[in-house]
Parts: C-alpha cells; sequence; structure tokens
C-alpha cells in the first residue's frame, strides 16, 4: 500500500506532545512493515531553526484560500526513515509557537491549517504518486477528506484516495465562526448539520468523523469513553453513528529513542538487570534542578516524583492544586516539566518558591529534560481528568519509573494496580477523581517504594514489559487492508 501519513507536528522537527511521538514512531513502524509510507507536516520556525537537515524541492503550489491564491513552497527532510515533506508558508508557519500563545489561540489558526492540508492535496497531485490510504491526524488534518472529493477550489476532483482519521483527543476539534467557513472555497451544502455545522459554528473534527472511511482513537478504552458525553465533548452523538467505522488502537513506543540502556540524553545507562545507573540519573537531575538532598536523607530514601506534561486542566492540574500540600507533606520531592494555563505556570513558580529544596519546575518544553526525568524519577504522576491514550506512562515503565495514574482511556488499558503481595501489575491507579483517592494511590505507592527489595522487583518487572509500535503498527496495517478490500 502507498500511504500518505499527514499531521501538524513530528518529532523532533517539531513537537508539543504525543501526537509529534505517533507521527515519529508510527509511520517508521510501518515502512518496517512493508509498505510504501510518507508523510507531511506544516515547516514551522522549528523546524527551520531545528538541528536537522532539509531541503527545497523546488516545488510550487498554488492554493486558493478564499479569495487569495498564496504560494506553498514545498520541502523535504533529508533524513532516514519515511520521506517527510513539509509545506512552507512563513505568513502562517514562522511563530514561535505551533498553535498558540500561552494566553489565546492564533487567530487565523482555521486560515492556516485550510492552507496546509489543500497543499497536501496539491502536492500529491502534483507527484502523480497514487495514494490508497491518506492518514489524517486530529483536527488540523480533518478537512482532509472534503479537499481530496472537492479539490482546492471546491469544484470538485478525482476522488482515489481512502482516508483513516484518528482522534488523539477530542477535547480539541476545531471550532471556529460560521464566517470563516469560505476560507475553505467548499461547497456550501458542506456547511449542513450532516456534515461541519456544529451549533451554528464550523466543526473540523465533526466533518473528518463524518467523511473518513474509519475512525480511529489512540486506545480501546477512549474509544469507549467518547461515545459517552463526559468525554465526547458534545460529539459523542454524531460518534455514536459512526461507531460502525471506530476503533481503537493503543499508541506504542518507539524503543529506538525511548532505552534507558541506548540514551544519549541521559547521565548513565541502566537496565532491568543493572540498576546502578538509575541513581546516578537521579542524582544528575536533583543537581540540574537545584535541588538537594542532606546527608541525613539519602538519596535512595527520599522518592523523586517526575511529572511531563502539558499545565492544563485535562492532564489533572486542577487536582494537583488540591492535593500538593498534602502530597508534600511526605518526604517527597517533585520535578515538574510543562508549560500551559498562565494560572498553572504561576502555581508551580509558587511552588518551587514554597519548597526551593523540595519542587522544581521546568516552564517549557525541553525534549532532554523530559528523558532525564523519565530516568531520575521513582514515580511519575499522570492524575487527567481524561487521557485518550497517553505515552509517558509507557516511557516510564520502560525507565523502572512507576505510574500514579488516573484509571481513564489508554491509562486504564496500560496500567493495571500493583498487588505487593502477588507480585502483579505496573503503577499505581485511582479512579475517582477525588483529592482523596489521588492521595490514596500516592500513599500506596510511597509504602511499596519503602520496602527496598520489593521496589527494586517492581521495576525489575515493570522494565521488561512490551509495548513496542510492532504490534499496534500491525494493527493499523490490517485496518488499511479492511478499508481497501471494502470497496
Amino acid at each position: 500500500m502507498n500511504v500518505l501519513f499527514v499531521t501538524s507536528e513530528i518529532s523532533p522537527y517539531a513537537s508539543t506532545g504525543g501526537l509529534a511521538d505517533v507521527g515519529a514512531a508510527l509511520p517508521t513502524a510501518l515502512l518496517e512493515l512493508g509498505e510504501d509510507i510518507w508523510r507531511v507536516m506544516p515547516m514551522y520556525r522549528k523546524v527551520l531553526e531545528g538541528a536537522y537537515p532539509v531541503s527545497d524541492t523546488g516545488i510550487r503550489i498554488q492554493v486558493p484560500v478564499g479569495l487569495r491564491t498564496l504560494e506553498a513552497e514545498v520541502w523535504k527532510s533529508d533524513a532516514d526513515g519515511p520521506a517527510t515533506y513539509f509545506i512552507r508558508k512563513d505568513e502562517f508557519f514562522d511563530r514561535s509557537q505551533l498553535y498558540s500563545l500561552p494566553e489565546r489561540d492564533y487567530d487565523d489558526n482555521f486560515e492556516r491549517f485550510v492552507f496546509f492540508q489543500k497543499a497536501v492535496v496539491g502536492l500529491i497531485d502534483h507527484l502523480d504518486t497514487p495514494v490508497d490510504i491518506v492518514h489524517a491526524n486530529d483536527w488540523q488534518t480533518a478537512l482532509i477528506p472534503y479537499f481530496l472529493t472537492f479539490g482546492m477550489q471546491g469544484i470538485g476532483r478525482e476522488n482515489r484516495e481512502h482516508v483513516v482519521f484518528t482522534i488523539h483527543n477530542m477535547a480539541y476539534q476545531g471550532v471556529f465562526e460560521d464566517s470563516e467557513f469560505p476560507y475553505s472555497n467548499l461547497p456550501y451544502s458542506c456547511f449542513s448539520v450532516e456534515e461541519l455545522e456544529f451549533y451554528g459554528k464550523l466543526n473540523c473534527m465533526k466533518g473528518a468523523i463524518n467523511r473518513a472511511d474509519q475512525i480511529t482513537t489512540v486506545s480501546e478504552r477512549y474509544a469507549e469513553e467518547i461515545l459517552r458525553p463526559e468525554f465526547g465533548c458534545g460529539l459523542e452523538g454524531v460518534l455514536a453513528d459512526a461507531r460502525d467505522k471506530l476503533t481503537g488502537i493503543v499508541n506504542g513506543v518507539d524503543y529506538e529513542v525511548w532505552d534507558p540502556q541506548q540514551d544519549p540524553l541521559i547521565a548513565a545507562p541502566f537496565s532491568a538487570s543493572r540498576l546502578e545507573g538509575k541513581q546516578v540519573c537521579k542524582q544528575a537531575l536533583l543537581e540540574r534542578m537545584g535541588l538537594s538532598h542532606s546527608p541525613s536523607d539519602p538519596i535512595s530514601k527520599r522518592p523523586l516524583i517526575g511529572m511531563v506534561s502539558r499545565l492544563v486542566d485535562q492532564k489533572g492540574m486542577d487536582l494537583l492544586v488540591e492535593s500538593m500540600d498534602r502530597m508534600m507533606e511526605e518526604p517527597i520531592t517533585v520535578v515538574i516539566l510543562g508549560s500551559g494555563q498562565e494560572e498553572y505556570q504561576r502555581v508551580c513558580r509558587n511552588w518551587a518558591e514554597q519548597w526551593p529544596d523540595r519542587f522544581a519546575v521546568y516552564i517549557g518544553y525541553n525534549n532532554e529534560l523530559a528523558h532525564q526525568i523519565e530516568a531520575a524519577a521513582d514515580l511519575f504522576l499522570m492524575p487527567s481528568q481524561f487521557e485518550p491514550c497517553g505515552l509517558n506512562q509507557l516511557y516510564s515503565l520502560r525507565y523502572g519509573t512507576v505510574p500514579i495514574v488516573h484509571a481513564v482511556g489508554g491509562l486504564d488499558d496500560t496500567i493495571e494496580h500493583i498487588d505487593p503481595v502477588l507480585k502483579t501489575g505496573n503503577g499505581f491507579k485511582f479512579h475517582e477523581y477525588t483529592q482523596t483517592a489521588l492521595i490514596h494511590a500516592f500513599q500506596d505507592a510511597l509504602r511499596l517504594h519503602q520496602d527496598q527489595p520489593a521496589w527494586r522487583e517492581t521495576q525489575k518487572r515493570i522494565m521488561q514489559q512490551d509495548y513496542s509500535w510492532h504490534s499496534s503498527a500491525r494493527a493499523y496495517q490490517q485496518l488499511y487492508q479492511r478499508v481497501l478490500k471494502a470497496t
């Protein structure tokens, strides 16, 4: 099969989180399974400033956006692996952030990503290479089925491709004012309750759910959850109508990137059979973050809690605000890496001032530091309100860092509560989204940590679990095959 993977971010070129990791790992795994796969993403400032070589193909595509016609430059990566193309238009993508500033989204996001998606369709036509499957991801690519059908001008196109659409997070649907619809150049019949219209506004994700041949989410549990009002974010009825084409496939981990035995970003290598390097990583992180341990409080006795997350409500920051004072009554150290809502960034800075020797925060994203936190921490905290899949809990397992998670979505699919007697499980789960439930799971984890032989045994057990992309990529490959056989 010839597969085009379209996404708004790919690691290491530009990333805000898990979507970029999937954009890096899944196409690579599918390539290894023998599929002919290539990728397209926007050319952000971060791509230009990055350390990874890209070159101008010389291809230029004229893209109508409403009443304007704009030129898209097409660049290409010279790296090994799946061929990766970049759509360049500095007016839209030469910005400090991918989608938003800390206080608001970019005002022209609909126009930006209409341009990107049309340029992708223009690139398919320019290269004149038959594409069997276009795999689109999240709202930034959700109009791809429309542009493949109606073309860039909205007057029709020979539609020979099939579309698989993956929902990475229902909370971000690409909802815009109806006044922006003309940027799409689509027929006005597309702005209807059966298509894109959503309570008088334009909903990109709704359109993809209606138009795609198959829809996937990033865990089996999340595929069930989004059919309910508390997780469907208003589209649960639309999803229920599309239930026959909805599948949950849990994300995997790229162990070429996330492996403590060969991770160049951490202070010392380690493995399940040789854990000594993890203590070296712990000491190195504490020193980097300006945190100290007194001689009477040995490093092995004080648990280090790590968190790498967007600092937003979805990731459980409201629950963490309720719980932090109680957690810090215990002899723990906390390191948080992330950015997000200004109120939570401010709260984290306040915590660092309140407990300067035991709490540190880095506001922003730093890939090297993310690896170092995974390698150094004893426990990894993911108290998300909802979590479509989650990847950090899987990274944590590989690094012998025991997750504490809210039992939702992919967190519930991948984490089994530890039973220290039966010596089963790989983390600690709490089911009610309350301070009491979180603290109870947290205290269970601290009790296990106090029993160092049992703790080491747990670390060794979870490090040997396999969440590689192979089985997930195979599931996508089989899904693609079913789409083609159905036609």
